[in-house]
């Protein structure tokens, strides 16, 4: 075998092998060795990594293994790689399949997958800076050498997922950041690897069709935790609960007989239903539109229509606001009708003690003798 340093094979040549195949593969290598002369580490990285892309000063090992040393760094290779554990290389160059690395003299491989758990968008950063690895796959006396960071980082990720789920409790409020949307809500990462859920209806207090029409991918957000479940695999969060509510001083904010304004959000049988503000939401029935029988009631409030509406009756605790049309065609609201019923209670009473006083007089002009 030639003196020259074992070298690294460019990415295609990067075949699959065990630990299992090595003696094999090292077997063909050695009887190659004697007939032919492998480039040094120097000349592989000059050819595979751009000169745009590597400096000059990068782009070799800092030395070259001598045969004895060359021994001993591969069975240190080996030994990590069997036992899980770490090595420290320098990145020395790269190209668009991945990363040069040089582990005591010797040249090995980083597909750019192996790097970054994320997409790398300016690899050229890497350059010059050591790095901890593991070691992935070894073939022919170390010819091929195959190295993985994206591992230990997953690792570490898996410590510190852990760690957060652990303290995760109902009723946190994180900040997180929207990862994917979907039909029916928004995955929102909040950390260390961590996705939780908001449903659709947990957005906002107004009412959402679709997650897209509300959020966008990248968008930070704060949530609050309604549910961890099944040892933090499942998070529940809600945006929804972080707003104000509106039913909390709705009768003085809309009392009885007030005339509003608000937006028809649906109309389906029960009649239109009028969101007066996010998350507040009346219903028109249909029979108190005045609509003639043969009218449709949908198109007389389409949606989006902006109307002008009378508060009937609210309801907090079942949270229900009943309207009525604006204009002359309403009789009175129930506040009106309460008002009109003590008049007539005094109207009454009044009136009973004048019949009580007139059937007295009365009385005494019949006992009056003639």
């Amino acid at each position: 075998m030639s003196d020259s340093t074992d070298v690294i094979a460019p990415p295609d040549e990067l075949e699959a092998a065990t630990p299992a195949a090595d003696d094999a593969a090292e077997a063909k290598l050695e009887l190659a060795d004697e007939t032919t002369t492998e480039p040094t580490v120097e000349a592989q990285a000059v050819s595979e990594a751009p000169a745009e892309q590597a400096p000059a000063e990068a782009a070799t090992p800092e030395s070259e293994a001598k045969p004895d040393e060359h021994k001993a760094a591969i069975a240190a290779l080996r030994k990590a790689r069997d036992t899980h554990g770490n090595v420290e290389g320098r990145v020395f160059g790269w190209n668009p399949g991945g990363f040069h690395v040089v582990i005591d003299g010797l040249a090995a491989f980083v597909p750019r997958s192996e790097m970054e758990l994320e997409p790398i968008a300016e690899p050229e950063a890497y350059l010059d800076k050591t790095f901890p690895f593991r070691v992935l796959k070894i073939q022919g006396k170390g010819r091929r050498i195959v190295l993985s960071r994206t591992a230990i980082l997953r690792e570490q990720q898996e410590k510190e997922t852990k760690a957060t789920l652990s303290k995760l409790r109902v009723n946190d409020v994180l900040k997180g950041k929207v990862a994917s949307l979907t039909d029916f809500g928004a995955f929102v990462d909040i950390g260390h690897g961590i996705e939780g859920l908001v449903h659709v209806s947990e957005i906002s207090r107004a009412r959402v069709q679709k997650p897209a029409d509300a959020l966008q991918v990248g968008q930070e957000v704060d949530v609050k935790v309604l549910k961890v479940e099944r040892g933090g695999k499942r998070v529940s969060l809600s945006m929804k609960a972080l707003e104000p509510d509106p039913w909390r001083e709705i009768k003085d904010k809309y009392p009885e007989g007030a005339i509003v304004t608000g937006t028809v959000e649906r109309t389906d049988k029960p009649g239109a239903f009028i969101q007066l503000e996010p998350g507040l939401v009346g219903l028109l029935p249909t029979s108190e539109m005045g609509l003639p029988r043969e009218a449709i009631p949908a198109r007389a409030y389409p949606k989006g229509k902006e109307v002008r509406v009378q508060v009937v009756g609210v309801d907090p605790k079942r949270r229900r606001i009943s309207l009525a049309p604006e204009g002359p065609q309403i009789e009175g609201t129930r506040g009106d009708y309460q008002a009109y019923l003590k008049q007539q209670r005094r109207e009454s009473e009044a009136a009973g003690g004048l019949n009580a006083l007139a059937a007295a007089l009365s009385k005494l002009k019949r006992d009056q003798p003639r």
